[in-house]
């Protein structure tokens, strides 16, 4: 660590316990034990002139005028790391504008599942294995205590979805789901307007003791993500003590107490339900247990920063492999299409208005 001196860390950094704002606390703090550390706004109109002992690391945007992708573009940085979700989807919709700013990049710390990484080699990102570096989520437990002591009886189980309702999170499945189940609760917390056969639940804080109060009565969380990199409300679920249950495309696959519904199948999702309303509560409180110890093992901040801190000492910048005329033309018309493209009106104008709000508070 003699070599580097100042880490230019893009990422939200607030006190959230949510994402994207933790993710940026918890690397603050780290960094700063080994680093002079200066910390901007992904969304943020900036072009950071690099010093020839700086790294600059962080979430890149969609919006070609950010400050990591400007930034990015500059020589003399020693070394530039992408750190954001990644899905490499079909439709390649979420990450396509990266294709711009990959090759600029040394290594891609990508936040995604396993699920993910498994189909990358089939997607329209192949090309960009080689500087891929898998970048499991965290949660810190003490954010997120234990509230589910005891599971509602045999088919009386509760299922709740927390979160937006943006095209990826696949809202109108489980709206289909719930219409085929109409013995079963379904509940939705985090907006406010009216869902088809979804109790709403409204908008909380989830620190607040009303949450969860709220969330105990419920006892699976459930998301049907249809190109969701990897969900966080799945590692506080875990945290809580409710037992996920997700689509392989939310980035979770082959955790036994991660319970995987399929998007392909309404009669498969339909049976899923079924079982689950009919597992014993020692089953249920078996995976509860064993989530807890893969918080304790694995999805901790501790793993993820020391996962960070390895690549920026890192002198490894892996060049992307071959891919076609064809792909490229894929990603780039995948980009337009996206409802994230950063020239549609609606997406634009909120950039703007970041911005101003950046200029006002200085």
């Amino acid at each position: 660590m003699k070599n580097i001196k100042r880490v230019h860390l893009v990422y939200p950094v607030g006190n959230k316990v949510s994402t994207p704002d933790t993710i940026g606390f918890h690397l603050q703090i780290e960094l700063e034990k080994h680093y002079q550390v200066t910390t901007y706004n992904y969304d943020e109109i900036k072009l950071i002139k690099p010093g020839n002992s700086d790294v600059l690391i962080g979430h890149w945007h969609p919006n070609p005028l950010t400050v990591f992708r400007m930034s990015a573009k500059k020589k003399g940085w020693k070394r530039v790391l992408a750190l954001a979700p990644f899905c490499p989807d079909p439709t390649g919709w979420q990450n396509a504008f990266g294709n711009n700013i990959i090759e600029n990049c040394d290594r891609y710390l990508a936040i995604t599942g396993n699920a993910w990484m498994k189909r990358l080699k089939e997607s329209p990102f192949h090309h960009w294995e080689p500087k891929i570096i898998h970048l499991d989520l965290a949660v810190d437990r003490g954010d997120f205590p234990v509230i589910k002591e005891h599971f509602n009886p045999v088919e009386k189980r509760r299922f709740l979805y927390i979160g937006h309702t943006a095209w990826y999170k696949n809202i109108s499945f489980l709206e289909k789901l719930s219409e085929k189940l109409p013995e079963t609760e379904f509940a939705w917390m985090g907006g406010n307007q009216p869902l088809k056969n979804i109790k709403g639940l409204g908008k909380f804080d989830f620190s607040n003791k009303e949450a969860k109060e709220l969330i105990q009565e419920y006892d699976f969380l459930i998301t049907v993500g249809s190109a969701d990199a990897n969900p966080t409300t799945i590692l506080e679920a875990m945290a809580w003590g409710l037992i996920p249950v997700c689509s392989e495309q939310s980035g979770y696959e082959g955790f036994t107490p991660i319970r995987n519904i399929s998007i392909d199948s309404m009669e498969d999702a339909v049976t899923t339900i079924k079982h689950l309303q009919s597992v014993s509560e020692v089953n249920l409180k078996k995976w509860q247990q064993e989530n807890l110890a893969s918080l304790d093992k694995h999805f901790n901040w501790k793993r993820f920063c020391v996962q960070v801190l390895y690549e920026i000492e890192s002198e490894e910048k892996p060049d992307l492999t071959e891919t076609s005329f064809t792909n490229r033309l894929f990603l780039l018309f995948a980009e337009f299409r996206s409802p994230s493209f950063w020239g549609r009106p609606i997406n634009f104008y909120h950039f703007l208005k970041a911005n101003l709000k950046y200029i006002l508070q200085n």
